[in-house]
């Protein structure tokens, strides 16, 4: 008997080893034979017979029985062909820790779901009550559920909440195997994790659901490189599992999934809402970050014994006016332009564009075009030295003002802030990213959210008729979306057209410019393709200069189009001349 196995490696292919008659395997079970000279973790994929001759023996097996179910093998094929990554290496990184110890395990196999023609469509919960909404129905699913967590922080609330075991790396590695095991066998109902959990073994009926679905945690670097959202609406495509995604500002590929009638929506009647008040900071934070109005609401609400949260923007390094707000964008993309780190002029970071720095702005001829913010700790120091009477900090949540990123709005509160103020708004458009619109209204109506009825969100900008605020101030999601969505149609943008981030890594820039010019060429005379020119990651003489990366643009079936022309570099590994990288779907420019 020959056994396919696929180990943690570029190369996306099954290695044939002979099973020795002392060793039973079953597909999705993980064992341990030699690559490379050494003894490696890896899956049974498939069994066969056939001539054995040369063939070297499995050597052991991790658990006695198979930790993947066949249509968790499928899935995780699926995740393997649309992010262009090998099958191995997808799958060795949704599965639990192996065993630290050699004692006999007790463990059942994975059910196995039957395969579902017409399953549930999904659901998109926006309604103010869909978390509690999620805990009653996970209190009432018939079978096993999974809930999917952006960061191991949401994870551990929501295991307290429902009293779930936990399979995310907050969790030590014996309660993950614990978790998997418990959940294959029925004995766990609920299991709560993060992307590692998304292919964990589930009593049918299943129920899936997705915590902040719009959030970039969601998809961080490395594997499975796909948004954890598109994993489980493929799994609950094939299983048909129940899927219930949650958020009030969703990402603008799942609204426009629920115009199509492809989501069901679940809006609910109009949530108790703040009033939201946008404050003009024309010459006003040169020197000082508080307008009149959000000093106000910290005189009011410190008053009245309730807390502030000051949300800062990290330096985006975009260029736009402090004097009248005009953002320099690319023409072609209609993304922000960056400043280049060596300073000396602009670029766009979708088609490579390159331009001087201007002296005048465009928009009114002032000089003051640069990149411009206010960080957390300068936010802090000004506003003790404004309020000498109230706890201002940075790190305690029960001071009267918490400065900090855009995280402060998901950390639980014991009550509603009493006022949350963007110290610079402005900052959250100028990021160079044709997302910057959608982010910011997200950024927003989480801020409305977490003041609630009898609450306010101050908004200091020069932008005060922004699609994306006055969209927050009405409660009008299909307003702003609207907008986005025809934006996105007329350049190109996801969810019309899909994108990916081609890189190349060398010792020298010349190596990595060379290697990405290469990779590139090869995908010349595919139709429906549009390949940007690449660009440098860093400034000359930098570290990051010997990165480069360019961007494709293309249809639905991009990794189609473009992974038998890619595949040979993607499985090279490191070479002398470097290494090519390859990012599906991307969530930031």
């Amino acid at each position: 008997m020959i056994a396919e196995l696929v180990f943690d490696v570029p190369l996306d292919r099954a290695f044939s080893y002979l099973v020795p008659d002392t060793l039973r395997l079953t597909p999705g079970q993980r064992v341990s034979a030699p690559l490379g000279g050494r003894p490696r973790a890896g899956l049974v994929v498939a069994l066969r017979e056939g001539p054995v001759e040369g063939l070297k023996p499995v050597q052991s097996v991790v658990e006695p029985a198979p930790i993947l179910s066949a249509g968790g093998l499928a899935l995780g094929r699926w995740i393997a062909d649309e992010s262009l990554s090998s099958w191995g290496s997808t799958l060795l990184s949704l599965l639990p820790p192996p065993p630290r110890s050699k004692r006999a395990e007790v463990i059942a196999p994975p059910p196995e779901a039957a395969r579902a023609d017409h399953g549930p469509l999904p659901e998109l919960w926006m309604d103010a009550a869909r978390e509690d909404r999620l805990a009653a129905l996970l209190g009432d699913a018939p079978g096993g559920a999974l809930v999917i967590a952006p960061d191991r922080d949401s994870a551990a609330r929501w295991a307290r909440r429902l009293d779930a075991a936990r399979l995310d790396s907050g969790a030590r590695p014996a309660e993950r195997r614990a978790a998997w095991f418990a959940a294959a066998r029925g004995r766990a109902r609920v299991v709560v994790g993060t992307r590692g959990a998304l292919l964990a073994p589930l009593a049918p009926p299943a129920t899936l659901a997705l915590l902040d679905e719009h959030d970039p945690a969601h998809k961080p670097p490395g594997p499975p490189r796909l948004h954890s959202r598109d994993i489980l609406l493929r799994r609950a495509a094939l299983d048909g599992s129940r899927l219930v995604m949650l958020d009030g500002a969703p990402s603008a590929e799942m609204w426009h999934r629920a115009a199509a009638g492809m989501v069901t929506p679940v809006a609910g009647g109009p949530a108790p809402w703040p009033e939201v008040i946008t404050a003009g900071t024309r010459g006003i934070l040169r020197n000082h970050p508080l307008t009149l109005p959000l000093t106000r609401a910290i005189e009011t609400m410190g008053r009245a014994g309730r807390g502030v949260a000051l949300i800062v923007s990290r330096s985006a390094g975009a260029i736009g006016c402090n004097d009248c707000g005009t953002v320099l964008r690319c023409p072609e993309c209609g993304v922000a332009l960056q400043l280049r780190r060596d300073r000396r002029g602009m670029a766009c970071r979708v088609c490579a564009r390159a331009d001087a720095l201007p002296e005048r702005c465009p928009g009114c001829g002032g000089h003051r075009l640069q990149p411009f913010g206010w960080d957390a700790e300068r936010v802090e120091a000004s506003v003790r030295r404004r309020f000498p009477r109230l706890t201002v900090s940075r790190a305690d949540p029960g001071a009267h003002v918490v400065v900090g990123t855009p995280g402060l709005l998901r950390a639980p509160q014991a009550r509603p802030w009493g006022a949350v103020g963007f110290v610079w708004f402005d900052g959250f458009l100028r990021v160079p990213d044709f997302r910057a619109g959608e982010r910011a209204f997200q950024l927003l109506w989480s801020a409305a959210e977490a003041a609630g009825a009898g609450g306010k969100v101050i908004v200091q900008t020069l932008h005060p008729d922004h699609y994306a605020v006055t969209a927050v101030r009405g409660q009008d999601r299909e307003a702003f979306y609207g907008q986005e969505l025809r934006f996105r149609s007329e350049l190109g943008y996801p969810p019309f057209q899909r994108l990916c981030h081609l890189s190349a890594r060398g010792r020298t820039a010349a190596g990595a410019k060379a290697l990405i010019e290469e990779a590139a060429g090869a995908l010349a005379g595919i139709e429906g393709l549009t390949v940007y020119p690449a660009m440098a990651l860093g400034a000359p003489g930098a570290i990051a200069a010997t990165r480069m990366r360019c961007v494709i643009k293309g249809p639905e079936d991009l990794p189609g189009l473009i992974g038998q022309a890619l595949r040979p570099y993607l499985e090279r590994g490191r070479r002398s001349l470097g290494m090519v990288e390859i990012e599906m779907d991307p969530i930031t420019s």
